[in-house]
């Protein structure tokens, strides 16, 4: 209930701006891939996906991407405007890499999904900071 509170302040702010394209700021989306399977795998229990491609997708749209580093963590960012704010509830974040790249007993095909969650408060400059809600393996 919490992010669609945010999602519709978002939303009553692009409005209050006017503009169908008016940049509200910067969104920075930050967090780490674990190397497993699951539904919300715990980051603190599984070991982390080093050099794994996240993609943030709104709306089937590829909005931002990053790669992951040696400890798993990643860092994206994308100009949060007023169109990208009303379809934010809609995004996720998508790692395709196989997991099998990082654990040779684990699946060769699927992807882990995760939700983004955080308070989409604008912060000093702009910056909206959100978080992944929790991985989960989707097999395909």
């Amino acid at each position: 209930m919490a992010s669609r509170v945010v999602v519709l302040l978002v939303v009553a702010a692009a409005c209050v701006l006017g503009a169908a394209d008016a940049k509200l700021g910067r969104l920075v989306v930050t967090g780490v891939v674990p190397c497993n399977t699951g539904s919300l795998i715990d980051i603190a229990t599984s070991p982390a996906f080093p050099n794994a491609d996240v993609e943030l997708r709104c709306a089937g749209k590829l909005v931002a991407g990053a790669t992951t580093n040696s400890n798993g963590s990643f860092a994206m960012e994308a100009d949060l405007t007023s169109g990208l704010a009303m379809l934010i509830g809609g995004c996720k974040l998508v790692v395709d890499t196989p997991l099998i790249k990082c654990d040779a007993n684990l699946p060769a095909a699927g992807s882990l999904v995760s939700y983004l969650q955080g308070p989409l408060t604008r912060l000093l400059g702009g910056i909206f900071r959100l978080f992944p809600a929790g991985f989960s393996f989707h097999a395909h």
